[in-house]
């Protein structure tokens, strides 16, 4: 710091917002991928494939895969698996 001390009256830096894109990308690069359903349980993220459509217009290349399965009550559901292309 430039030779200038600091008074307990001056205001703290402002740490950076870690926003949702964020949040995604490191879960990503933690777990190898990412569902809505984790997004939301793990993350608190409700819009996933907005967030993701965000972070490729930002040029990340983000690979998308259909999966199905079965809810709870037997029926079969669709959702998208989404990794980080290599």
């Amino acid at each position: 710091m430039s030779g200038q001390q600091l008074s307990i009256f001056d205001k703290p830096a402002k740490p950076e917002k870690v926003t949702q894109g964020m949040k995604i990308l490191k879960y990503m690069r933690d777990y190898g991928s990412i569902t809505p359903v984790e997004a939301f349980r793990d993350l608190g993220v409700m819009r996933l494939g907005a967030r993701i459509y965000d972070l490729e217009q930002e040029g990340i290349r983000i690979a998308h895969e259909r999966e199905t399965s079965t809810n709870r009550m037997g029926e079969k559901v669709s959702y998208s698996r989404y990794r980080l292309e290599q």
